[in-house]
């Protein structure tokens, strides 16, 4: 970091009225405080964050100094080495108007080690998250879930000592072997049925005889709620865009169902559930008429299967469902137990690697038919690569994934990326003949968001890089895009339009007439609103809510996710 980033940033402190998220600041003269540990904690156990000593907020972000920088440097790295794992922090001292202030970048550690806790206190009370501009305690449950994360989870090979084997379903049962059989004859080949059992984990031979393992009674349960009453599925449908609500004639839901039964009769009866209360929606490109459901069934599949077999089935986690919840602009799709592994939600169907909680489980719903040809799930880990490219497809937004520690949440935003509008567009370009992907590409890019190799796969499901390159390349070729920059590190942009960094509006203008402005060219996110007028993230953010409250602009998706747009409100 060097004087200027550090300008920018103690402005954007200044503007925003206290730290946040990603930044702390200490007054920290003549000292370190004694909590301090909690941050470094805290930024370790997220994405990191960047502590700076020698200001004080209650005086306004203003410049104080550290007194003896060279000694607090040394209490930070001594501090930093009574965490475990150690915080391998950047240390340094900036002069800033004239007073040192000492710069401590924390890192994030390896999600396999977390959780990041004071030694001396230990995991339970030694654990911090980082929630907005201040720091919290970990739960004895979020703790127990990130230390399970250490080592591979087999609550899905439990025992079920309250089950017995003539608590599966018989044909379910013949049908899982009839394959087993069938495609790993040398292997299962010979052998009676209750060795294929005991070796794929489906049975377990205890002191009192044969019983199902958790993993088994969830597969193959005639009624696995009567042992586990609230390992099943809740779907609700919501009046307005908030829980809790009521709609126009004091209804508080419009649909709520408990969904009971193994899994692949859960999956099954969940996707009913939303289907019957989905609506379809008509788009003319050109001479053909499309008619599309709001949620495409592929994705509805794939992110139901997804939080059924990857949820949390610890003693602890086992009185909680998974939750299905639709509001009118988005669905919510809630799991007990977040990301397990060390694939990070940025990096969720893109880096090529996959984990499971329970091995167990997934790998005997691979090898079961639903009875319709199909498998109950792949194991393969190409469920977000699917979820991707079926809501690509037919338009809609990628999903945004939320990874909370205890639950883990998939937010489908109830908005097109090919309204009419965008689809008339693309017939004047003459986009014809364009598949899913591409055409998503083009509305990002018309809504002013430049597009990179990662973040067009991230927004299509296309998933090897190569592929993805091929489909930009051929925009090029047919100059609906132009690319920018060297192949490595190229951004693909609507030819003709004005560098990012000459979008700045006229100065004169206040923060809500330059948001208005920079919205009179089309729809934005509200990073591109930060790029169109040069405004500060806080201050952007601000005025977008009295904005709204005016109604004079509105905003399309889920306010939480960094892909919703802002539109303004014309008469």
């Amino acid at each position: 970091m060097d004087l200027e980033q550090l300008a920018v940033i103690v402005d954007d402190l200044r503007r925003r009225g206290s730290d946040h998220a990603d930044v702390e600041v200490k007054r920290a003269q003549r000292g370190l405080p004694q909590e301090l540990w909690e941050t470094l904690s805290a930024f370790a156990n997220g994405a990191g964050g960047l502590l700076l000593l020698g200001i004080d907020e209650r005086s306004g972000f203003a410049i104080v100094g550290v007194e003896d920088p060279s000694t607090a440097e040394n209490q930070l790295g001594v501090l930093c080495g009574e965490m475990e794992p150690p915080v391998r922090a950047q240390i340094a001292t900036l002069i800033v108007e004239d007073r040192p202030v000492v710069t401590v970048h924390v890192p994030p550690v390896p999600r396999d080690q977390r959780p990041c806790h004071r030694r001396s206190l230990g995991p339970y009370l030694g654990s911090r998250l980082r929630v907005a501009d201040g720091n919290r305690k970990l739960t004895d449950y979020e703790v127990s879930l990130l230390l399970a994360n250490q080592r591979e989870p087999r609550h899905d090979q439990a025992p079920v000592a309250e089950a017995g084997r003539e608590d599966l379903d018989t044909a379910s049962l013949e049908a899982y072997l009839a394959r087993l059989r069938e495609t790993r004859p040398s292997t299962f080949g010979g052998h009676s049925d209750d060795y294929l059992l005991l070796r794929t984990n489906v049975l377990v031979d205890t002191e009192h005889g044969m019983v199902p393992t958790v993993a088994g009674l969830l597969a193959f349960g005639e009624y696995p709620q009567q042992v586990f009453p609230q390992l099943n599925v809740s779907v609700v449908r919501y009046p307005t865009t908030e829980a809790g609500v009521p709609g126009p004639r004091g209804e508080r839901f419009l649909d709520s169902v408990a969904i009971d039964g193994a899994i692949p009769a859960m999956l099954r009866d969940a996707v009913a559930a939303l289907k019957r209360n989905m609506q379809r929606r008509s788009l003319v490109m050109g001479l053909f008429r499309h008619e599309e459901w709001e949620y495409p069934e592929v994705a509805l599949r794939e992110v139901l299967i997804n939080a059924l077999v990857h949820r949390d089935l610890s003693v602890g986690a086992r009185g909680t469902q998974v939750q299905v919840e639709m509001y009118p602009n988005r669905l919510v799709i809630r799991n007990p137990g977040g990301l397990y592994g060390p694939v990070g939600v940025d990096d969720l169907g893109l880096s090529g690697t996959s984990s499971s909680r329970n091995r167990t489980l997934l790998k005997i719903l691979a090898d079961t038919p639903t009875g319709d040809g199909r498998l109950v799930c792949e194991n393969v880990g190409s469920g977000i690569f699917t979820m991707r490219r079926s809501l690509a497809e037919t338009g809609l937004e990628a999903p945004e994934f939320r990874d909370n520690i205890a639950t883990f949440e998939v937010v489908f935003p109830n908005h097109t990326l090919l309204d009419q509008a965008t689809l008339d567009w693309m017939t004047g370009l003459g986009a014809e003949g364009l598949n899913g992907p591409q055409m998503i590409a083009l509305a990002l890019a018309r809504r002013g968001q430049p597009l990179t190799n990662k973040s067009f796969r991230a927004a299509t499901g296309v998933a090897d890089s190569r592929e993805a390159g091929r489909l930009m390349r051929e925009l090029v070729d047919r100059g609906l895009l132009a690319m920018e920059g060297t192949r490595g590190s190229a951004t693909y942009v609507i030819p003709g339009d004005p560098p990012r960094e000459s979008l700045h509006v006229d100065s004169s203008l206040t923060p809500e007439q330059a948001i208005l402005a920079a919205l009179g060219t089309g729809p934005k996110r509200r990073a591109d609103i930060e790029v169109s007028t040069g405004l500060p993230r806080s201050t952007v953010t601000y005025h977008l809510g009295r904005l709204r409250e005016a109604g004079r602009i509105e905003l399309i998706g889920n306010e939480r996710s960094k892909h919703a747009i802002w539109r303004a409100i014309t008469d």
